[in-house]
Formats: C-alpha cells, sequence, structure tokens
C-alpha cells in the first residue's frame, strides 16, 4: 500500500521533527552570568508567552534561554537555588542572563544583582 504525502505536508513534519530535536536538545543548557530583579512597574502586565507578569511567582524573563522552558538559578554568593519558567524576554540593552521576579529573587537573596548559574531543566515542548 502506497501513502501519498505531499509537499507541504512533509515539509511541515520535517519542521515538527526539527523543533521537537531542538526543545529536548536545550535541557541541560546552562548560563553563567549575572541575575537582576524584575521591576514592579511590569505587575500585572502581559509577558512575551502571554501571561500576567506577577511578582510574587517564580518566573524570569530572559533573552539567552529558552521561552516557556524551565530554569533552575543558583545563587553563587549564597549557593541557594530555585526554579522559574522563563516567561518573558529582557530589553536588548540588558548584559543579564535572567531577570528573576520579586519572589525568586528573595527565595535565594538576589538584592540587586547577584552572580548566578541557571540550568534548563524542562524546555516547552
Amino acid at each position: 500500500m502506497k501513502i501519498r504525502i505531499s509537499k507541504r505536508m512533509a515539509a511541515t513534519m520535517s519542521l515538527f521533527v526539527a523543533l521537537a530535536s531542538l526543545s529536548s536538545t536545550c535541557i541541560g543548557l546552562a548560563a553563567d552570568g549575572k541575575a537582576t530583579i524584575y521591576s514592579d512597574r511590569f505587575a500585572g502586565k502581559k509577558t512575551a508567552t502571554g501571561k500576567t507578569y506577577k511578582p510574587h511567582e517564580m518566573t524570569a524573563a530572559s533573552n539567552k534561554l529558552p521561552l516557556g522552558s524551565t530554569v533552575k538559578v543558583k545563587n553563587k554568593k549564597t549557593g541557594k537555588n530555585t526554579t522559574v519558567k522563563i516567561t518573558d524576554r529582557m530589553s536588548k540593552k540588558s548584559s543579564a542572563v535572567v531577570d528573576l521576579s520579586k519572589g525568586a529573587a528573595n527565595k535565594i537573596g538576589v538584592k540587586g544583582t547577584a552572580p548566578v548559574q541557571a540550568t534548563v531543566v524542562r524546555s516547552k515542548p
């Protein structure tokens, strides 16, 4: 039995396979650098993922880590860590690895800026 697939369907399937393999390769991706604290002025506003930013939730913004991914952030000074979801992008001018919500920053002892290691533990499918 022969199955015929249109060129468009074949291209769509190829893209799907490529994206699926890309998302799994993000797991374990690590970035060292500094963490900053997400400004309260963004509270209640929509993020890049469409969610509303709430400072008490465990979320972060990043230009270096995939949107929707779950990331373990470790404060190198205190040794404390937390898990956050990347829900937004930062200003293109920012050199920080992550911009932590106030709740996440408080949990690991970030006051202003701090050196951190951020590792992707789950990538959005």
